[in-house]
């Protein structure tokens, strides 16, 4: 692929992800055999919450180019989000037969693990992964007590202006109901609850975030899901 092409798709997935991925489309038209323009299909696709086309991408970059880690451990990433821990299983085998020293192995197995709710497991695996490479840092875990005030602080505010919500706590969805586990980090039960998915949210801070940034996240979170309501 040219590195123009690669500038512009990731330009157009913070901008436009469904013209990043007709771009990749058009792309892959041109070079089928590109394991690259396949892998950056995945991407765009994933962007536009195409998950099941973004596994079949995933599975044409590693049909050609076998040895690339990174097409198993994000069907891995895929399949356990979705809820397929068998599948997601598989290719973490075939991951680990490639590298099993590989940090994007063992971040994938984490992930894996959280969402099928062995806590205890997963964080020792995301720790582990960040001594591997510094940039596959674990996530903050914030002290359940004191992360419940700072989110209900930010429910009572919403409230003077005329949002009347009240939390209920969760550390991820129910793996036996949802799909896509990694993504939901909160959604409304009914008029008057939102269920807030802990472990969700702290994945998506940095491993140095505080308190106040889990306050942030939240209240950014909470305007998009009320005005997507």
């Amino acid at each position: 692929m040219r590195r123009s092409d690669m500038e512009e798709i990731e330009y157009l997935l913070e901008e436009d992800p469904n013209e990043a991925a007709a771009l990749c489309e058009r792309i892959v038209e041109d070079m089928p055999d590109d394991a690259d323009a396949w892998a950056w299909l995945s991407e765009a696709q994933l962007a536009t919450g195409a998950y099941e086309d973004a596994l079949k991408s995933l599975g044409e970059c590693a049909l050609r180019d076998p040895d690339w880690i990174e097409a198993y451990t994000r069907r891995a990433e895929l399949m356990a989000d979705l809820g397929r821990f068998d599948a997601a299983e598989v290719e973490l085998e075939v991951a680990r037969a490639l590298d099993s020293e590989d940090p994007r192995l063992t971040w994938a197995q984490a992930i894996a693990l959280e969402l099928a709710g062995r806590f205890e497991k997963a964080d020792e695996l995301y720790g582990r992964a960040g001594e591997m490479d510094p940039t596959y840092m674990p996530p903050p875990r914030f002290d359940r007590t004191r992360a419940k005030q700072a989110i209900n602080r930010v429910l009572k505010d919403a409230g003077k202006d005329g949002l009347k919500l009240n939390a209920q706590f969760e550390e991820i969805p129910n793996k036996g109901t949802a799909k896509k586990l990694l993504s939901r980090g909160l959604e409304l039960r009914d008029s008057t609850t939102v269920i807030v998915y802990l472990r969700n949210l702290e994945r998506q801070l940095d491993a140095e975030a505080e308190l106040t940034d889990l306050e942030g996240l939240f209240e950014e979170r909470l305007a998009a899901l009320v005005e997507a309501n």
